[in-house]
């Protein structure tokens, strides 16, 4: 399949916006960012009853980078020009095209997008980074058709922050108060000295963490942070490795309260999250980053969990 640009270049060189993704300039970001973003619509049909996107994480390097979220490969970018990325391709493990293929959203009424490069840049400042937001929050309302029932969108690392800030603006919308909104967070990285999310710089323990490893979550307030939770289905799973030493990257966790100093699996009806011994790799790549003879179980508390938690639902 094709990946496009959201804004390409035309054969001037001058920043254009692509079709279908004019939400984006509108929202106010500048067209050097919103360049690096890329997305494929893996299914367009005209009747849509339910709405999908996925988001894969942030781009460390120049190469490309793995998703067992959205099922991209490591180099899926190496035909990436200034208009678009074709060929891509998307492994039938993924998240993605095992809901695919679940029969529970119809490919025939089921709109679906995958997020190569959501380009949601965790040193990038705030208010570039709100206008992605609301770039991302309107491309997928224009998507809402009269008969859509439903919306799940799902992420790792900072996809998982980025579909959680969406999912905020989504239920806050009266409009959408008919469609069941489902979410799924993997090792969701929010920045907590900008208090993405409501979170903040208390950290909450990982009660499954390796020994002699201090993961854990930055604490949030997440009841504070969805206000409107009638027909809300989020699903987080946490395993707080640092993502780079030193540096604070560490997924989100919730509580109710007062935050504790170790943290639990929560399950609040509308709010489920799951701990894991899992480095934030693993996580959001499950068949490749964990040891062979790991990576079964590893799986089967990510992506298949998740899964599971769908088929409660659907």
């Amino acid at each position: 399949m094709t990946s496009r640009r959201v804004v390409y270049k035309d054969s001037s060189g001058s920043y254009q916006a692509a079709a279908g993704f004019e939400a984006f300039r509108a929202a106010g970001a500048p067209d050097s960012d919103l360049f690096a973003i890329r997305i494929a619509e893996v299914d367009a049909p005209s009747v849509r009853n339910a709405l999908v996107v996925m988001s894969a994480g942030q781009k460390i390097s120049s190469s490309g980078h793995m998703s067992g979220v959205t099922g991209q490969a490591s180099n899926w970018d190496d035909t990436c020009g200034d208009v678009s990325c074709p060929n891509v391709t998307l492994d039938g493990r993924s998240l993605a095209m095992k809901l695919r293929h679940q029969g529970w959203l119809p490919a025939a009424t089921t709109w679906m997008a995958v997020v190569n490069d959501n380009n949601f840049d965790h040193l990038s400042d705030s208010g570039t980074k709100q206008q992605l937001v609301n770039g991302f929050v309107q491309w997928l309302q224009a998507q809402v058709r009269p008969e859509t029932r439903s919306i799940y969108l799902a992420g790792s690392s900072r996809g998982g922050c980025l579909v959680m800030l969406m999912a905020q603006q989504l239920r806050n919308n009266p409009s959408l108060d008919g469609i069941e909104l489902y979410v799924s967070s993997f090792d969701g990285v929010c920045k907590y000295t900008q208090g993405e999310l409501g979170t903040t710089g208390d950290k909450i323990n990982n009660p499954v963490r390796p020994s002699f490893t201090s993961y854990g979550g930055w604490a949030t307030d997440l009841s504070a942070q969805f206000p409107r939770r009638a027909r809300l289905h989020i699903f987080h799973i946490a395993g707080g490795e640092e993502v780079a030493p030193l540096t604070g990257i560490r997924a989100f966790s919730a509580y109710s309260g007062t935050p504790p100093k170790t943290g639990s699996n929560l399950d609040w009806g509308w709010y489920k999250q799951n701990w894991v011994k899992w480095k934030h790799k693993e996580i959001g790549n499950p068949y490749t980053e964990p040891s062979s003879s790991e990576r079964a179980q590893a799986v089967s508390e990510t992506l298949d969990a998740q899964l599971t938690w769908l088929d409660g639902w659907f």
